[in-house]
């Protein structure tokens, strides 16, 4: 079943609703050439130029979790100094308004070492962080269930030798 198409206010709700998954996404993947901002408007516009090949196979948290990985991933591998992108204004929080100065210097140590990943770990450990389970890490990626065990197990190794 491929999802209806949905109006405006409809889309500004699915993205509030998920958009600690965008958040995340486009702050662990974005770089000096590539600001979170611009990220994040290229995953909301993937996302609706995407939406009406949504079968519903998975949750739309995982689909929207799978643009937002492959939309990092594309903008990242592309030659361009910046991407082109249409500004979308959903009134969306300030992600470091939520947080506490010992959170903020957390995520900020968090963040270095997650940089330091293979952009496919970095796309593993974040779903693994937001406890997606191997399967779901598995399908969402394109996986296999023992390749996602093991990369796991390996990244965990890799931060730990890193602290």
């Amino acid at each position: 079943m491929i999802h209806p198409p949905i109006n405006e206010r409809e889309f500004a709700s699915l993205i509030q609703q998920h958009s600690q998954i965008i958040n995340k996404v486009s702050y662990f993947y974005a770089t000096d050439k590539l600001l979170f901002e611009d990220l994040r408007q290229e995953i909301y516009v993937n996302i609706w130029l995407g939406l009406n090949q949504f079968r519903g196979d998975s949750k739309m948290s995982t689909w929207i979790y799978r643009v937002a990985v492959n939309s990092a991933l594309m903008a990242l591998r592309s030659s361009k100094q910046k991407i082109e992108t249409v500004s979308f204004d959903f009134g969306l929080p300030d992600l470091s308004s939520e947080i506490d100065d010992a959170q903020r210097e957390n995520l900020q140590i968090l963040h270095s070492l997650i940089h330091r990943l293979e952009d496919i770990e970095k796309a593993i450990i974040l779903l693994w962080l937001d406890e997606y389970s191997y399967e779901e890490i598995a399908t969402t990626l394109g996986l296999k269930r023992n390749t996602v065990a093991t990369k796991i197990h390996r990244i965990k190794d890799k931060l730990s030798k890193s602290i």
